[in-house]
Formats: C-alpha cells, sequence, structure tokens
C-alpha cells in the first residue's frame, strides 16, 4: 500500500495548499474531492476484510476492537443522541456481523464445529432470551446480540485468521488503547483523568486513570488482559507481534499503575502464575506457592488491619474488608434475586434496579461480581449454562495442554469475583477479550476435526484461499 499513500498524501497537501484561499464552502468542497480516494481505498479494504482476505480481515479487527472500545469525547450523561463517535461504533459491529455472517455462510458443510462451540451458542442464545423480559428490553438484546456476533466473530478470527494473527489483533488493539489512554491522560486529562465525588474535596478528578475506556477499571481490564497476552505468547507470535509485545508490556504496566485497578493487578498476577506454574514441573512450584500462602495467611492473621490498611486506597482496613463497599451491593442483588430466583430481572436490568435501590447509590450501577450479575439477569438457570459451558472450556484447555488459554480464562475468573465485567452492559474490550479465549480453545477443535474427516474419491480438500470463493 505504500505506493498509494505517498501520492495519496502529496494530493492531500497539495489540496490543502489550494484551498487557503478560497471561500468555506469552496474549501470544503475541495477537501471533499481530496477525500475521494481515501474513502474508495477504505471501502476497498473492508470490503476485503469482509470477504475473507486475511491481512485486510487482520488491519479491520483491530480498527473495529478499537473503534468499539474507544471513547474520545465528553458529552452529558442524558444525552443519547448519534454523534460520529457512535455512528463509528455502529458501524463496526455492522461490518462485524456482516463478517460474521460470510464466515458461517461459507464454513456450513466445510467445518465440523465442536461441541464446545455450541455449549456456548446456547448461553449467548439465553442471553438473549434473557433480554426480552428485561427492564429496558432495546438496550438489553442490543447488549446480547452484540456480544453474541462478538463470539461469533472471535471464532473465525481463530479458525480463519488462525489463533496467532487473532492474538496479534488483540495485542494491537491493547496497544492503541494503552498508548492513547496515557496521552488523554496527560495531555486531555478531562477525558483521560477519573472524576468522582469524595468528602474531603467534592466532585473532582481523583488522579486515576480512566483514559480512552471511559472508566479506571475498563483501562485496567485492558491493560492486564493485553500484559497477559503479551507475556503468555510471547514465544507464540511472529517478529512483528513480538515487537507489538515489547511495547505493549510496558505501556500496560503503565495504565495499571495509573488506573490503581487492584482487581485487575491480581488477575494479572495469578494469570502469569498459572502459565509460570503449569507449563512444566508443576509439583515443586505448587508446593512453594502452598509455601508461600501458608506464610502469608499466618501474617494476614496476626498483621491483618496494618496490611488492609497498607492495600487500601484510603489507609482504612474496611476498605478492603467490605471490597470497596461490594458487600453491601452484593447483599442487596442476593435479596433482589431471591425474589425470581429461577428467571431473574433480565439481562442489564441491573443498570435500571439497582441505582434505584434506597439502600445503594446511583454510581451501584451493576453487582460489582460477574456471577451475581448472571444470577440477577437470568437466574439460576442462566448461571447454570454459564458455569457448565465455563467449566467444559477449562476441562478442555487443561486436557489439550493449553496453559496459555487457561490462564487468560484465569483473568475472567478471578477478576469476576469484584466485576461484573464482560456482562456489566454494551459490548467493548472485555467483551471480545472474554469471545477471543473461548475461541483460542475452540479453534484447535475445530482443526482436529477437519483433519480427521475422510478424504473423498476426488482427493484431499484443497487448502484455504486468502477471501471466501
Amino acid at each position: 500500500m505504500a505506493y498509494v499513500a505517498v501520492p495519496f498524501a502529496l494530493l492531500c497537501a497539495a489540496a490543502a495548499a489550494a484551498a487557503m484561499p478560497l471561500a468555506g464552502d469552496d474549501q470544503l468542497a475541495l477537501y471533499v474531492l481530496a477525500l475521494t480516494p481515501a474513502a474508495l481505498i477504505g471501502c476497498y479494504v473492508v470490503a476485503q476484510g469482509v470477504l475473507g482476505d486475511r491481512h485486510f480481515g487482520a488491519v479491520m479487527a483491530v480498527i473495529y476492537i478499537f473503534v468499539a472500545a474507544a471513547i474520545f469525547r465528553i458529552r452529558d450523561y442524558d444525552d443519547k443522541s448519534i454523534d460520529i463517535q457512535v455512528a463509528a461504533k455502529l458501524g463496526s459491529f455492522a461490518m462485524i456481523f456482516a463478517t460474521s455472517a460470510l464466515f458461517y455462510s461459507y464454513a456450513i458443510g466445510r467445518l465440523r464445529l465442536p461441541r464446545l462451540f455450541y455449549a456456548w451458542l446456547a448461553f449467548f442464545a439465553a442471553l438473549v432470551g434473557c433480554s426480552l423480559y428485561a427492564v429496558k428490553v432495546p438496550f438489553a438484546l442490543t447488549c446480547s446480540l452484540l456480544f453474541l456476533a462478538c463470539y461469533l466473530y472471535a471464532v473465525h478470527l481463530c479458525v480463519w485468521l488462525t489463533q496467532r494473527v487473532a492474538i496479534q489483533v488483540m495485542m494491537c488493539a491493547a496497544l492503541l488503547l494503552c498508548v492513547g489512554s496515557i496521552f488523554v491522560y496527560y495531555a486531555i486529562p478531562s477525558i483521560g483523568v477519573m472524576q468522582a465525588w469524595t468528602a474531603e474535596g467534592g466532585f473532582g478528578e481523583i488522579g486515576r486513570m480512566k483514559g480512552l475506556t471511559g472508566s479506571a477499571n475498563g483501562i485496567g481490564f485492558i491493560a492486564a488482559f493485553g500484559a497477559a497476552m503479551a507475556i503468555l505468547y510471547f514465544r507464540s507470535v511472529d517478529f512483528f507481534g513480538r515487537c507489538v509485545a515489547l511495547a505493549l508490556i510496558p505501556s500496560a504496566l503503565v495504565c495499571l499503575v495509573l488506573s490503581n485497578n487492584r482487581s485487575s493487578m491480581l488477575a494479572l498476577a495469578a494469570a502469569l502464575w498459572v502459565g509460570f506454574v503449569f507449563r512444566r514441573n508443576a509439583a515443586p512450584k505448587i508446593l512453594m506457592t502452598l509455601t508461600a500462602g501458608m506464610v502469608a495467611a499466618t501474617a494476614l492473621v496476626f498483621f491483618s488491619d496494618e496490611i488492609f490498611a497498607l492495600l487500601s486506597r484510603s489507609g482504612r482496613a474496611e476498605e478492603i474488608t467490605s471490597a470497596t463497599g461490594r458487600s453491601a451491593i452484593w447483599s442487596v442483588v442476593l435479596d433482589m434475586w431471591s425474589q425470581k430466583p429461577f428467571t431473574g430481572y433480565g439481562y442489564t436490568s441491573a443498570l435500571a434496579i439497582l441505582p434505584l435501590d434506597p439502600r445503594l447509590f446511583h454510581v451501584a450501577a451493576h453487582a460489582h461480581n460477574m456471577y451475581l450479575e448472571l444470577l440477577f439477569g437470568g437466574g439460576l438457570f442462566l448461571l447454570a449454562l454459564f458455569l457448565f459451558a465455563l467449566w467444559q472450556t477449562l476441562r478442555q484447555a487443561i486436557r489439550s495442554g493449553a496453559v496459555n488459554e487457561a490462564a487468560l480464562l484465569v483473568v475472567f475468573i478471578l477478576r469476576g469475583l469484584t466485576e461484573a465485567t464482560p456482562f456489566s452492559g454494551m459490548v467493548g474490550y472485555a467483551s471480545i477479550a472474554f469471545a477471543l479465549t473461548l475461541a483460542l480453545v475452540i479453534a484447535p477443535l475445530v482443526r482436529a476435526r477437519a483433519a480427521a474427516a475422510p478424504v473423498s474419491a476426488a482427493g484431499p480438500a484443497p487448502a484455504p484461499r486468502e477471501s471466501y470463493p
């Protein structure tokens, strides 16, 4: 594309210089004329990515994920108009839908999808079903259908583009989000720095990074997941992937520190521990871990207040013992769930119900626990489907020796104890990351089934093309 980019850049520079003495309308017309080649090139790249070209498909996947996760502007909470950012997100999801639809129309009859794929498909179908009786049905349906599309798209990435390319796509998107978040944190604090109410200073900046994601916990998760992928898969990716990983690791660690998202820090440490311990010679490493855990537990018994105060942001031990006030939210969630134990209140209904409960506060927008969020939204049935599919995924990862994939699952399992991500609302990076983690376990099963398929009388099947025929 270099032979196209250079003339295009020169054309844009010439158009800008020529437009300077023109009137406003004439300048706009000249700019539009100069940008027409870029629009045509963009349409070609998008079309090729949708049609299955592996190179353009990877580039567009990075763009889709970045656009779906990033927030570039500030507006009032009540402003729900469709601006350019909302339009870009809708366009990205539309392309994800189109790409997934074309891939599965091609894959039907050619690929044998494993039972694990259908287990998660049943869960996401149940998620859509729970949206039909939610408090805000249009919003819930949008969230659940987009999540389902991201799951199907993630399987497409891992099967068609290969697992290595899919991993590099997620790392590239994480790198863009981390670098962009560091930039806005220092250059545009109104976007990059979290604001909240404090008893000492009222409403204002509290120093924690929220970056391009709109929340400190959001950029904290991206940093933790990106760093985990970069470290765990460093030897599995190609030269380009290693360059991305070397840039991502320090950027992610900076974002993790500035966001001060402790659950993401703990999840990252646990994922790296799983990747280190279970790769080889697990027994002595587990023994050492248990010994260190016993020492830590002993110290916690005798110095619990001091340790908790040290780990807290405020210096008060009750901040840790109450999980930063989450215990009150969990109590209310369980109390309300007991009134509808089997069906729940509908997917994403916590966003509309919990802030209005007099026992809580208006920022308690979800259950702050992945399992309780599913229990509140879909009852025992939805949670049982999720736990069954999750157990089958872990079982398959352990059986096939997929240590890295099991470590990534640990990120969600452990972080889900204090956060509802990725089931807290609109689809973002965390939702796609969860779907991709599942797809990394499913993709080898698809390839194994394809390799075991009987050879027809006409000979073996041809090698995959660069795009769908």
